[in-house]
């Protein structure tokens, strides 16, 4: 199977679906509604034809309740809830591995002999195999719902949890990294099973004084947070759990909600955050992707010879409309909540009501941070070639990268202050001007963060974003340096800087050199990892040319993006 979606799965051979289930991880128990489809008389024609059918008909999905415990199946044509099952973990009948099993035997009359399995096959998406007195009867696909049907779009959030590691421990974590690292690489691991979360990365921020590192995990996730938050703190027991174990007054025999309030107790808020996109959730992105490839497929499937450009669109709404699967992509995306879309216009209002005030201060403030300056000392050194390969290591291995770095503000109430302005700034700037498709002209990050920790003594500067590292370090110099400048200057040791936007990072090898030895090395995940931005930009907009009929140049603008 090229993509593992539904119609792979509808036309994949009975052996290959075998396969994909035995390499599958259990997953966690969905929650809420599932969209389901059934999958009888696998590498056959009749595939097709008889889910359709079995989906108009029949059974269209499961619904599981919020305790993960029970579900009752969708039936009939207006998928009424019907035939409860317990749902837990198990084995499976087909090859004795873990498994997430749907038992009939206890709470139905009409399904006494059912068992289905289930395990996640891709993001949102579980592969199940039917049982019936204990023969293997058919297969079904279940995954959430798509996006245009899923109420109102979640907003992202920058989640950052800091947690000291306990005395004694720290010779145990490269080892634990390492595995996250391998299990991470092989299949995405923990993280592929939490819901909404875009990128991540652990990694361990080196002690200011001579007590233990802190473990720091940062994700970029759909809210709402609390479920992520139960997720992770229920996460089985492997290399992920296990680090956060290592920490401080970890609860290790508590219970999930113990967990829960532990990592909440540790998420520190983000000083400035910034989104490539508002509002486009991690089940949009990857609704568009694979949107992008039917669509593909369908066309290099067909002869379009004499065909002009607005026959060719026409004719993939005609397809993308009678799909049932793809259908939703004739509507409009959905925005994020009314609470939200309130909060941030009230936002967008008071905050420049406020910047009069800050004006008269002005003049004396330039002139305390050029007295400042003129003192600075900026770091000569470079890092050494062994840290140099370790940090190369996670570089420029796909279409994605990540950057983390640390540093120490410098001391003063002048320019702490002046820190804390500017990235307040900032962050208005990222949620009201560079909230739809670029930083600042900068095109190639997806996110990207600052985060105060040691009381404001510190930040952490973390991003994830498209190329090269090089690439992206001579894209902030070309088009950002006023405001690298403007933040980082604040940090010890940066380059020498004039009234604070200045020199700094125009000195192009002292700035490489300075990021290089701030940077520190993480374990970090992709849930789209071969998408830049611009391909998800792309997407969204072959997606919003398919609500109307266009004209012909529009049509010709629009297959341009295929």
């Amino acid at each position: 199977m090229k993509v593992v979606d539904e119609q792979g799965l509808l036309s994949a051979a009975d052996d290959e679906l075998i396969r994909l289930f035995r390499a599958s991880p259990p997953g966690r128990v969905p929650l809420g509604a599932m969209d389901g489809t059934a999958v009888i008389g696998a590498g056959t024609g009749l595939a097709k034809p008889v889910a359709t059918l079995a989906r108009a008909l029949a059974w269209r999905g499961k619904v599981f309740d919020g305790s993960g415990q029970w579900l009752n199946n969708r039936v009939g044509p207006l998928g009424l809830r019907a035939i409860r099952a317990t749902v837990a973990p198990g084995r499976s009948w087909l090859d004795g591995g873990a498994c997430m099993v749907i038992d009939y035997s206890e709470s139905s009359l009409v399904a006494r002999g059912v068992r289905d399995e289930i395990r996640l096959v891709a993001p949102g998406l579980y592969l199940g195999v039917v049982w019936l007195w204990r023969r293997r009867m058919a297969w079904f696909v279940l995954r959430r719902p798509p996006t245009a049907s899923a109420g109102p779009a979640p907003h992202q959030v920058a989640l950052t949890i800091r947690a000291r590691l306990r005395r004694g421990r720290e010779a145990e974590v490269p080892g634990l990294l390492e595995q996250l690292r391998k299990s991470v690489e092989l299949d995405g691991g923990p993280f592929r099973e939490l819901a909404g979360v875009h990128f991540a990365r652990v990694f361990l921020l080196p002690a200011e004084d001579n007590g233990p590192p802190t473990l720091m995990y940062l994700a970029e996730v759909d809210t709402p947070v609390g479920a992520h938050l139960r997720d992770l703190a229920s996460a089985p027991n492997d290399s992920l759990p296990s680090l956060l174990a290592m920490c401080e007054d970890h609860p290790d025999n508590g219970s999930v909600q113990d967990r829960v309030r532990w990592l909440a107790q540790r998420r520190i808020p983000a000083a400035s955050a910034y989104v490539h996109h508002v509002g486009r959730s991690l089940a949009r992105i990857q609704d568009e992707a694979r949107l992008r490839e039917r669509i593909e497929d369908f066309l290099d499937e067909g002869d379009w010879s004499g065909a002009d450009e607005r026959e060719v669109h026409r004719a993939v709404r005609a397809f993308v409309a009678g799909r049932p699967e793809l259908s939703w992509a004739l509507r409009p995306p959905e925005a994020p909540s009314a609470a939200f879309r309130a909060r941030e216009a009230v936002h967008r209002v008071v905050v420049p009501a406020a910047m009069p005030l800050l004006l008269p201060a002005l003049p004396v403030w330039a002139l305390l941070i050029r007295r400042l300056e003129a003192r600075d000392t900026p770091e000569t050194g470079r890092v050494s070639p062994e840290r140099l390969a370790e940090l190369t290591q996670q570089e420029d291995l796909s279409t994605q990268n990540p950057f983390t770095a640390a540093g120490t503000v410098k001391p003063g109430l002048v320019r702490a202050v002046t820190l804390r302005t500017v990235l307040f700034g900032l962050d208005y700037f990222n949620r009201h001007v560079y909230a739809r498709g670029g930083l600042a002209g900068v095109r190639t990050i997806h996110f990207a963060r600052w985060v105060y920790v040691d009381r404001g003594r510190r930040l952490v500067f973390a991003s994830n974003y498209d190329g090269s590292l090089e690439s992206y370090m001579d894209e902030f110099i070309d088009k950002l340096a006023p405001g690298l400048n403007a933040v980082f200057s604040n940090g010890v040791g940066y380059p020498t800087t004039r009234w604070l936007v200045g020199g700094g990072a125009r000195d192009e090898q002292a700035f490489k050199d300075y990021l290089r030895a701030h940077q520190l090395p993480s374990v970090w995940y992709s849930a789209y990892r071969d998408l830049s931005a611009r391909n998800i930009d792309d997407n969204s907009k072959i997606r919003e040319g398919l609500s109307r009929d266009l004209g012909a140049a529009e049509a010709r603008s629009w297959l341009a993006l295929l």
